[in-house]
């Protein structure tokens, strides 16, 4: 962090500060430090959660702990010292790091466990993930494809709809999975149902509220939507106002533009710092689960850690 004056008081702040603490304006040369890597045990923690792995009895990563049981990769304090190991399958330990540079241990294990999790998922991939009946033969190509179509239909229509709305499309369309797998025609008609479905909920909203991002005014304020966020414009400029899942609870609100108009008697939102940003700024675990998404675990793909390395040093 650094300190920078503020435009209007004077004082000097950190450069991280959304609004001066001294006269609350905004501060134009706020900075949105984002945790692109772990740096300590408890935030590779935050990191492992955000990406929805599986419990550490079976990724194997033990994260702040020291495991003595054969086939684990760990990191722990020991005093003054980070230990970063790895127990092999024989038993014996071998240590990556020791040392008390905590940033430096955790970075070893964390990029190890990146490693790991692409090698988890280009097995998975290679035993085929593809979906299988009970005699090895493959789902129908076409199936799938509109299966695929639904669920991206279904997550549309959640964007803009309370959530129970999107658990009820996803559950319609699993069932019309389970119950005609073995049966493609039945199962191509239903899913061609349950799209049409999904699409009109999706189209109805379109045309009813006129729901995307853009510019807004409602009683003489004004208003931007960006994402599943909305942001108020005042003297100081803009600041957030509000999160939703049902953009009917905007109908009242009168759209404006997509694009800034000049003429209007509010900033530019792209120029704003809030503009694409969905950060929050803080350190806890939810601060990860926007990034390193490659990493993310499908909960649905089998871990099997009896296919990790367990002979050599690291």
């Amino acid at each position: 962090m650094a300190k920078v004056k503020c435009e209007y008081c004077g004082a000097f702040i950190d450069d991280s500060e959304e609004k001066c603490p001294n006269c609350n304006a905004v501060n134009a040369n706020f900075k949105r430090y984002v945790p692109t890597t772990p740096k300590t045990i408890e935030e590779l923690k935050g990191w492992y959660a955000a990406r929805n792995l599986p419990d550490e009895s079976i990724t194997r990563f033990f994260i702040g702990k020291d495991i003595k049981e054969p086939k684990a990769f760990g990191i722990y304090k020991d005093g003054e010292n980070f230990i970063v190991y790895k127990n092999k399958a024989n038993g014996s330990r071998a240590i990556r790091y020791k040392g008390t540079d905590e940033a430096y241990a955790v970075n070893e294990l964390y990029l190890k466990l990146k490693s790991e999790i692409l090698n988890q998922k280009s097995r998975n991939i290679s035993r085929g993930n593809v979906r299988h009946d009970n005699k090895g033969k493959k789902n129908n190509i076409f199936s799938i494809i509109l299966f695929i179509i639904y669920i991206i239909n279904a997550l549309i229509a959640g964007l803009w709809f309370p959530s129970w709305v999107l658990f009820i499309l996803l559950a319609l369309g699993i069932t019309a999975l389970v119950f005609f797998e073995r049966d493609h025609k039945k199962l191509i008609i239903s899913l061609g149902i349950l799209i049409a479905l999904s699409f009109g909920l999706i189209f109805g909203n379109m045309l009813l509220y006129h729901r995307h991002d853009g510019y807004y005014s409602f009683k003489n304020a004004y208003y931007y939507v960006q994402g599943r966020d909305v942001y108020y414009y005042d003297d100081y400029g803009w600041s957030y106002y509000d999160s939703y899942d049902d953009f009917s609870d905007y109908a009242d609100y009168t759209y404006i533009s997509d694009e800034y108009i000049e003429s209007e008697p509010y900033s530019d939102f792209s120029e704003s710092f809030y503009y694409d940003d969905g950060w929050s700024g803080s350190s806890s675990s939810s601060d990860y689960s926007s990034y390193d998404n490659d990493y993310d675990w499908d909960s649905g793909s089998d871990w099997d850690s009896g296919g990790s390395d367990w002979d050599s040093d690291w």
